[in-house]
């Protein structure tokens, strides 16, 4: 029976350095770009998993102003080769925050329908199978210096518990590493956070083989270079980010990679080119949010914390990866009056995550509701495993393993905040 095993395990390893393989050998993309790539640890109590990005517009529907647009103004199927057709709808410049589409959930969020959990990593190779979860993309600056950006999604963003109430729900999230490259070898990384993030050399990060070991937080997603308790801020109240080596995810093994060259003549965003002829492009230009406009103070679903229009149950989806700095001079995106700090060592651990009994819902992404909003009959295989007993009864689990650290000093802002 061991030997048995042993075999299965044998062969599984080799299917997955075989495909890795392949990846290596896509057209315009230098082995580097997979053979240095970050390897990313979710936690061990994560719900919302690495997700399928053609899903994501399956499972919605473009709306503006709170309303979905005429099926004859949408390609139908919606699928991520046409998706930037949608900017023209919503009369999309260069600025992002002005583009007024969102990518709004068919099945009312707020009830955490099944399709936001995503797919759970294959235990043994790491794969998210099914599901296409991450965009990977090389800008080549010459002179040797090359960056690779890996866009990791995930379909819902699940906010921090402040005193039992969720703050921060989002539908679709976009989080990213980048690895600068010097002549083929990594010499730093960078690891998105929220609103902004860290950057490290590459000998700083722990590694496995060659490759770096990132870990991203619960609920949020946001990426660390260490396990632990990770403190940061959110209205005014100390509020802690949690990382464990849960689920290893290798994100290589799902993703669509692409080359870009910015300022080209045939596009003020500049130009991407997939490795394949058959991998979807249109969709990197799109500047729409993935996900819902955050609801207004009116629906029943939002809560504005305190009243005081510093916090909501849920906000505005993301916007994609073309508004992440895709031709940075720094490691750093460009941020002003953000000095670009790289460090030489890693942070101290502190604490560790609690572990609690999680269920993680089976789910098709794919699927689509009848009579909310219309939209594509595209299927997807993608779906999460594990056993399942509904998102809605375990995603409040989830939020309130958030550790919470709220220091004495702050009771008296929010008091003042209560009266006002």
């Amino acid at each position: 029976m061991r030997f048995f095993v042993a075999i299965c395990l044998s062969l599984e390893v080799a299917i997955a350095a075989a495909r890795l393989e392949n990846r290596q050998t896509l057209a315009n993309i230098p082995d580097f770009v997979t053979k240095y790539a970050p390897l990313v640890y979710l936690d061990e109590n994560e719900i919302y998993l690495p997700s399928d990005i053609q899903a994501q517009l399956t499972n919605t529907y473009p709306a503006l102003n709170f309303t979905q647009l005429p099926k004859a103004d949408v390609p139908s199927p919606l699928d991520l080769s046409d998706l930037e057709q949608l900017n023209i709808q919503g009369n999309c410049g260069e600025d992002f925050d002005a583009c007024p589409i969102y990518l709004t959930s068919k099945i009312n969020a707020a009830t955490y329908p099944p399709w936001l959990n995503g797919v759970l990593p294959d235990p043994v190779t790491g794969e998210t199978v099914g599901a296409t979860s991450c965009a990977i993309i090389l800008n080549d600056h010459g002179n040797g210096i090359v960056d690779v950006y890996y866009m990791y999604f995930y379909a819902f963003n699940l906010g921090d518990n402040i005193y039992g109430q969720l703050l921060g729900n989002h539908v679709g999230d976009w989080e990213h590493s980048m690895v600068r490259f010097q002549n083929e070898l990594p010499i730093s990384v960078w690891l998105s956070q929220h609103e902004y993030g860290q950057a490290f050399t590459y000998d700083a990060l722990s590694k496995q083989g060659v490759r770096p070991i990132i870990y991203s937080a619960l609920g949020g997603h946001p990426n660390y270079a260490v396990p632990g308790i990770h403190s940061r801020e959110v209205a005014i109240i100390l509020v802690n980010d949690t990382t464990s080596a849960g689920p290893l995810w290798d994100p290589t093994l799902s993703a669509y990679f692409y080359s870009y060259t910015p300022f080209s003549d045939e596009n003020e965003n500049g130009t991407f080119v997939g490795s394949e002829g058959t991998t979807p492009v249109g969709w990197l230009n799109f500047e729409g949010r993935w996900g819902d406009e955050q609801y207004p103070d009116s629906d029943p679903r939002q809560v504005n914390y305190l009243n005081a229009s510093i916090a909501w149950e849920w906000e505005t989806g993301p916007t994609g990866p073309l508004d992440k700095d895709l031709n940075r001079t720094d490691v750093c995106p460009s941020a002003s009056g953000t000095p670009c700090v790289t460090l030489t060592v890693l942070p101290a651990s502190s604490g560790s995550s609690v572990p609690v009994t999680i269920t993680r819902t089976t789910s098709t992404q794919s699927s689509v509701p009848t009579g909310t909003g219309g939209g594509s009959s595209r299927s997807s295989s993608a779906g999460s495993t594990g056993t399942s007993t509904g998102a809605a009864a375990t995603h409040t689990g989830a939020a309130v393993s958030l550790n919470i650290n709220i220091g004495l000093g702050l009771w008296g802002a929010v008091v003042a905040l209560v009266i006002l």
